[in-house]
C-alpha cells in the first residue's frame, strides 16, 4: 500500500512554496530510474525494507500513481527533490522508467518541497520529521541547516531583530501545525543531537522526551541500561530518576536549619509560643555570631 498523506498541509503551504505549487499536476514526462539520483535534501536517512517491498508489490499491481517531481542536472542526469521512496520502490519492481514532474528549482525551492513533501507523510519517525521541520526552518530563514538551530534560538531570545524573519516563521509553521517554530528549537530540534544509539531507537518507535533524558548519559553501558527501562515501560520520571540521582539530604546541620527557616511555612506552622521561643534562641544565635 502506499503511504497515506496529511493533505492540509500541502493545501497550506501552497503559497508558500513559490515554484513547487505544480506538484498535484498530472505527470510531464517518464525517465530511465537509471537516470535519478537521490537528493540532497532528502530528510530521510532510513527506508524501511519491508515498507520499499511492501510499496513494490503494489507499484507492481498499480504501478507509480504518484509522480516523482525532479530538477535537472548536468550530463543528463535528475536529481530527486520528493519522491525517492516511490523511485526505490520502483526499482525492486522492477520498473524502467516512473513518471517525473520535471521543474527547474533553486536549492532553496527543492530544499523546501522535500521537507513539504515528507512532512505531508503519516510514516514519519521523529528524527525524520525534525530534520524536515528544520529544513522548512532554513528555507524560510534563508540559511543553511546547520547554522538553523543558533539562528532560531537568537530569533527566540531577540525577535524584534528581525520581525520579518519571525513573521515567515510564524506563517510556514502555522501551516504546518502540531507546534510553533519557538516550541520545535526549544524541544524537539535537540533530538539530531542524540548519540546513534539513541537516535536509533526513536526510529523504532521511542518517545522523543525519554530519549532526550537516556541521551543525558554519557557512558554507551549506561545508555543501552536506560534505552532497556524504557523498552520495559519507565517513565520519563523514572528515567530522569535514574539519570540525575536525589542528592543525599546535607549532614550539616547549620545547612539543614537554614534551609528549614527559610521556608515560610516553618515558622507560620508554629502556634505563638513556640514562634516566640524560636525567635528568642535565633536571637542569641545572632549575638554569638557578632562577637567573632
Amino acid at each position: 500500500m502506499t503511504r497515506r498523506a496529511r493533505p492540509a498541509i500541502g493545501a497550506r503551504l501552497t503559497g508558500l512554496v513559490e515554484g513547487v505549487e505544480a506538484l498535484g499536476q498530472p505527470a510531464a514526462a517518464t525517465l530511465p530510474v537509471e537516470a535519478l539520483q537521490a537528493g540532497t535534501f532528502q530528510p530521510r536517512a532510513h527506508f524501511s525494507p519491508g515498507a520499499l517491498e511492501a510499496l513494490a508489490q503494489s507499484i507492481r499491481e498499480q504501478g507509480v500513481l504518484q509522480p516523482l517531481l525532479v530538477r535537472p542536472l548536468s550530463g543528463g542526469r535528475y536529481e530527486i527533490v520528493a519522491g525517492e521512496r516511490r523511485w526505490r520502490a520502483a526499482q525492486l519492481a522492477g520498473l524502467a522508467e516512473v513518471p517525473v514532474l520535471l521543474r527547474d528549482l533553486t536549492d532553496a525551492q527543492a530544499q523546501l518541497a522535500a521537507a513539504v513533501e515528507n512532512l505531508q507523510r503519516e510514516d514519519l519517525n521523529v528524527i525524520e520529521e525534525v530534520r524536515a521541520r528544520l529544513q522548512v526552518a532554513a528555507s524560510s530563514l534563508g540559511v543553511p541547516v546547520e547554522e538553523a538551530v543558533a539562528r532560531l534560538f537568537a530569533l527566540d531570545r531577540r525577535p524584534e531583530e528581525d520581525p520579518e524573519a519571525v513573521a515567515r516563521l510564524d506563517a510556514v509553521f502555522g501551516a504546518l501545525g502540531r507546534e510553533t517554530w519557538r516550541s520545535f528549537v526549544k524541544n524537539r530540534a535537540a533530538v539530531l543531537n542524540l548519540p546513534d544509539d539513541v537516535q536509533q531507537a526513536v526510529r523504532g518507535g521511542l518517545d522523543y522526551r525519554k530519549a532526550l533524558i537516556v541521551g543525558r548519559a554519557a557512558d554507551p553501558a549506561a545508555r543501552a541500561a536506560l534505552l532497556e527501562a524504557a523498552a520495559g515501560g519507565a517513565t520519563v520520571q523514572d528515567l530522569r530518576a535514574q539519570v540525575t540521582p536525589t542528592r543525599p539530604a546535607s549532614r550539616d546541620p547549620v545547612q539543614a536549619l537554614a534551609r528549614r527557616l527559610a521556608d515560610r511555612r516553618t515558622l507560620a506552622g508554629l502556634d505563638a509560643a513556640r514562634r516566640r521561643k524560636v525567635e528568642r534562641l535565633l536571637g542569641q544565635v545572632a549575638e554569638l555570631l557578632d562577637q567573632n
